[in-house]
């Protein structure tokens, strides 16, 4: 189980199944749950920008990308300053038409919520 678990670790989280996230206690969907405690805010780009915008300033801030999903409608990120590590937020994207997408961070930690406020959406 553990050669299991740190290759699929090391092959990347964002490669790996919605089912290991589960298994290994470390799913979204706790953060999916937040959501409607969440701040959102819409922007007037596509969602394929607004996706790739957010990826750039999560590595212009050197924070991780612990998880992201294929069809680009979400990404966890991690390592937000003077936060544990392993506190997670919820980047959560939504096509809204008119070339506008919404975004709703969430995240059970609300200093996080508010320092990814800060160094996220008002950063796009």
């Amino acid at each position: 189980m553990f050669i299991l678990t740190a290759a699929l670790m090391s092959s990347g989280c964002a490669s790996c199944p919605t089912v290991v996230y589960d298994v290994l206690g470390t799913s979204h969907a706790d953060l999916e749950k937040a959501r409607d405690v969440g701040i959102t805010r819409e922007f007037d780009m596509s969602l394929d920008q607004t996706f790739n915008r957010v990826l750039e300033i999560l590595k212009e801030d050197d924070l991780i990308v612990f998880q992201k999903s294929e069809r680009r409608d979400y990404i966890v990120a991690i390592g937000f300053p003077k936060q544990n590590n392993t506190t997670r937020v919820g980047i959560f994207f939504e096509g809204t038409g008119n070339n506008q997408t919404s975004i709703t961070l969430s995240s059970l930690s609300s200093t996080a919520l508010q320092k990814a406020d800060t160094m996220i959406l008002e950063k796009i």
